[in-house]
């Protein structure tokens, strides 16, 4: 069970900003209609991504770790390095992105 009782109305998205529109199923406590609003997730920082070893030796992970990095790239370097020198061959890939989440009444569309 969710502990947020907002549910999903629509998102669209441009230039690092995802815009979200839900509604209040609780209506705030009061029993009445859910409310409208509108959360905008703003992306405030660079992507970084790590590449991590995971193959298991004698029933342990590796647990290797690579740098963080601003581009891909570096993390498959290193993926590719740390299996020529220890024959290990089983990656995860992580990417982790710095956002900002702003909440406000969503306005009502005329029809």
């Amino acid at each position: 069970m969710s502990e947020h009782p907002n549910r999903l109305m629509c998102s669209c998205g441009r230039d690092g900003v995802l815009l979200v529109r839900t509604a209040d199923a609780g209506g705030g406590g009061g029993g009445g209609a859910a409310l409208p609003t509108r959360l905008e997730i703003q992306i405030s920082g660079i992507r970084k991504h790590v590449a991590e070893c995971v193959t298991e030796i004698d029933g342990a992970v590796c647990g290797a770790r690579s740098s963080v990095w601003d581009a891909p790239m570096q993390a498959n370097t290193w993926m590719r390095e740390h299996a020529a020198d220890t024959g290990h061959k089983q990656f995860e890939k992580r990417m982790a992105e710095p956002v900002s989440i702003f909440s406000r009444p969503a306005r009502e569309r005329s029809q």
